[in-house]
């Protein structure tokens, strides 16, 4: 079980978990402490909710990449990438020199009735919770997690999760979830090549 107390501003920490099962596996967490933006980000799903589309969120869902374009969105990223980028690799500058990174947000709402299917993403994997409420669980890793509001976690692909069936009344439960998709860059990385050769030839 991983607990996060409350936000508290001066001890705002990044932390990563390594669990071996037999792969290892490196999982980033923190805090995020724009209140302001959880807030307006809880709001925009509320109103925007969408049902057009099959998932495995048996519950209220935005449309996918319904966030990629907010500020709101942006500035959480920008914060995760400079607080894990000397404790994660894959945040890495130079990792990501020679790879397109794209995103494909939205934002979940989870409440009595609803649940997410067991299921994994086949790229890195962010999400922001905006509220507490139901737990994470990720049978493999033997994890559960209970949300706190403000609390993030950034999982490698293929990690296999889901929520259970909500079965009490309680708060509602909105969070920000993230892909974080890669596809190498051949263009940039030709230019590098290039570049690298003729400093070798000089």
């Amino acid at each position: 079980m991983i607990i996060l107390d409350e936000i508290k501003q001066e001890e705002n920490f990044s932390h990563s978990l390594f669990i071996t099962y037999p792969r290892t596996v490196q999982i980033s967490h923190g805090v995020y402490d724009n209140v302001v933006d959880m807030h307006n980000m809880c709001t925009m799903i509320s109103k925007n909710l969408d049902t057009s589309e099959i998932t495995n969120v048996y519950g209220g869902k935005t449309t996918w990449g319904f966030f990629n374009d907010k500020p709101e969105f942006t500035r959480f990223i920008d914060y995760v990438v400079q607080k894990h980028k000397n404790s994660n690799p894959f945040f890495n500058k130079q990792n990501w020199c020679y790879k397109n990174i794209s995103f494909e947000s939205w934002g979940n709402e989870i409440k009595k009735g609803d649940s997410i299917n067991m299921h994994t993403h086949k790229d890195y994997h962010l999400i922001l919770y905006l509220t507490e409420g139901a737990p994470l669980i990720l049978p493999e890793l033997k994890i559960t997690i209970h949300p706190k509001k403000g609390a993030y976690y950034l999982f490698p692909p293929h990690i296999l999760h889901g929520v259970g069936k909500i079965e009490t009344e309680g708060n509602t439960r909105y969070c920000l979830v993230t892909n974080i998709i890669e596809s190498v860059d051949w263009k940039k990385n030709k230019l590098i090549k290039e570049a690298r050769d003729a400093r070798e030839k000089k």
